[in-house]
């Protein structure tokens, strides 16, 4: 069994994302693939399926979503993801659970650069967003002005 598509997901699948420390090097981009693949095909809930699917966004983020339609993620069940994503993490040598560094960009021609989450919030530009209730409503580029981390005021 293999994990959904992300475009086949619904918008209101239960979403988590998680942003990597450092970008994976294209040559684990087979790796990363198959280990997310796995985490998502085997995923059950007290002995259920849960339909799971997933994407990565320039070597950088790791998206996970659920149609808890069907079958919804229990707790024990998401202990369990983030113990693989940690295996992977450990694989690839890379923090992927860090929530206070964020990828900003001046725009889309320049370089991700890592920055604090309170540096992030006084950079102009575009940032590699990890924040959002469910799938439908993440956007994964998005202009740093008036987003979460800095509403536009007025």
């Amino acid at each position: 069994m293999n994990s959904k598509p992300w475009e086949t997901l619904p918008g209101d699948s239960r979403f988590w994302c998680f942003s990597a420390a450092a970008p994976w090097p294209s040559s684990q981009d087979a790796l990363v693939d198959a280990h997310l693949d796995a985490l998502c095909a085997t995923w059950a809930a007290h002995g259920a399926p849960v339909t799971a699917g997933f994407t990565t966004v320039e070597r950088r983020i790791i998206a996970l979503a659920v149609d808890e339609r069907g079958h919804a993620a229990s707790g024990c069940s998401i202990d369990s993801r983030m113990k693989q994503l940690q295996v992977l993490g450990d694989a690839l040598g890379i923090d992927l659970f860090g929530r206070m560094h964020v990828y900003v960009r001046p725009d889309a021609q320049s370089s991700w650069e890592l920055l604090s989450l309170s540096e992030a919030r006084r950079a102009n530009g575009e940032f590699l967003n990890t924040v959002a209730p469910c799938k439908g409503d993440w956007r994964a580029i998005q202009v740093i002005e008036g987003s979460w981390m800095r509403p536009k005021r007025g």
